[in-house]
């Protein structure tokens, strides 16, 4: 209608007799008739500037279309609720954007702004639309005799529940937002998610399920909210509780399971119970935060049955007393892998909290090379699960000669020139006392530290 509102000067109340419909020269009306036979038009057409009696009174013809821009000229000269108070005055503002061939989608966005929002709901826009489209231009068609419209709730079960399991985790959490009967269509395949990131500070609020993200930042008192394929969203509300308003009721859907669970949290964290259910299924989390006892309480709300891996970045050394409290939760004990970021190193004797683990990572503080490192390899050959593990030794001044650790564990220094991009390397095997498996470990030279790899040969 955007079209046809700038062909036309749109003026709202100028409502004019039909003795001043002018037809242009050499014209005249194509349809003229009167209703039901009588030669006088009804009292309601002699407000309008197109009498409706003699618009509509029979299928709209040919002839009428070459007559449409001047019709609907007269038409748009009308205030919008007059407009509205006629369905004649209305269908032809759809039969001239179905002829312009704009999508509907576009059409009916036109029509809201020239007619008004509330003139006509969609489904039945697109009801008259595609009728004009297909070419029935009867606009006094009686609907009511047409077989009630089906709905999302008329589609049998067994082919409800075929579509929900062709759709992907994201687009089945839609569905079942629509009504009780497609949440429990969809509840019956739990969401597995891949992939569940979440970050939240004092800005902003993003989060990724999957492939998809979502971002909802602070803006003007209020936030805007960001999703896929949607409009952006403007909201009054704090930014965290709009984002989590959406994000929230996805993670408390019944039995839903992820790989990866992945939260940043700064400064401005939301509390656990609003975002988290407990208990709560992921086989592998990623905590990026500088506060223990929040990392502490949202790991608490994952199932310690199901939770294989845990990852924690950018724990600082003045956490570390509520190592202890970290070393003896449930999800820690009974997880296979668990990996330490950027951390200022656990003292040697904290190794010994990784016995159950299959796989570690961390920093380890080196403050006597021929004690520690010999003390490291004797705990480690203890721990009847561990496959591998790869260790940064931080000596007193970040650094621990790499001769000191050949010394200590009986290797000489290899010698000779190293290749472009070679690290001097050192291979220790140690054989576990009784028994006939041993360790083997690589110590490269890295630029600040010494990482060691270490595996078990069975």
């Amino acid at each position: 209608m955007t079209r046809l509102a700038n062909w036309v000067n749109v003026s709202h109340g100028s409502a004019t007799s039909s003795a001043s419909l002018k037809m242009p020269p050499g014209k005249s009306p194509p349809f003229v008739t009167t209703s039901a036979g009588s030669d006088t038009a009804s009292e309601s057409d002699t407000h309008s500037p197109i009498p409706s009696a003699c618009l509509f009174s029979i299928p709209i013809i040919d002839s009428f279309i070459s007559q449409l821009p001047f019709i609907s000229e007269r038409i748009m000269e009308m205030s919008p609720d007059l407009i509205k108070e006629n369905h004649r005055y209305l269908k032809t503002c759809i039969l001239y954007e179905v002829l312009q061939k704009m999508p509907i989608f576009d059409s009916y966005r036109n029509f809201c702004n020239t007619v008004g929002k509330d003139a006509m709901d969609y489904p039945d826009f697109e009801f008259w639309y595609y009728r004009f489209y297909h070419g029935n231009r009867d606009v006094d068609y009686d609907r009511s005799t047409d077989p009630e419209s089906k709905t999302l709730e008329d589609i049998p079960v067994v082919l409800m529940k075929k579509i929900a399991e062709n759709l992907d985790p994201v687009e089945r959490t839609y569905l079942r937002s629509m009504n009780h009967a497609l949440k429990t269509v969809a509840d019956f395949f739990p969401p597995v998610f891949e992939k569940i990131e979440i970050s939240i500070s004092d800005m902003t609020m993003d989060w990724t399920l999957n492939n998809k993200r979502f971002y909802c930042c602070k803006k003007n008192g209020g936030c805007k909210l960001y999703r896929p394929n949607c409009a952006v969203e403007k909201s009054e509300m704090c930014h965290i509780k709009k984002g989590l308003e959406y994000l929230a009721p996805v993670l408390k859907i019944p039995n839903i399971q992820e790989n990866l669970l992945s939260l940043h949290l700064f400064e401005q964290i939301a509390d656990r119970d609003d975002l988290l259910p407990v208990p709560f299924n992921a086989k592998r989390v990623h905590f990026w935060s500088q506060n223990m006892n929040k990392v502490i309480e949202y790991l608490s709300a994952l199932n310690p049955g199901h939770l294989e891996s845990i990852s924690l970045d950018s724990l600082v050394s003045e956490e570390r007393e509520n190592h202890g409290i970290l070393f003896e939760t449930d999800q820690f004990k009974q997880a296979k892998r668990a990996e330490f970021k950027y951390y200022w190193g656990f003292n040697v004797e904290v190794l010994v909290n990784f016995s159950h683990l299959h796989r570690f990572k961390c920093q380890i503080r080196i403050d006597n090379t021929f004690e520690d490192v010999p003390r490291i390899r004797v705990i480690l050959s203890t721990f009847e699960e561990l496959e591998s593990c790869e260790l940064e030794l931080i000596g007193p001044m970040d650094r621990v000669p790499m001769r000191e650790l050949a010394d200590a564990l009986g290797e000489d220094i290899p010698t000779g020139p190293l290749a472009e991009g070679e690290h001097l390397t050192i291979i220790h095997r140690y054989r576990i006392p009784d028994s006939n498996k041993c360790l083997v470990f690589k110590i490269n030279d890295g630029e600040s530290w010494y990482r060691v790899e270490m595996h078990r040969i069975r």
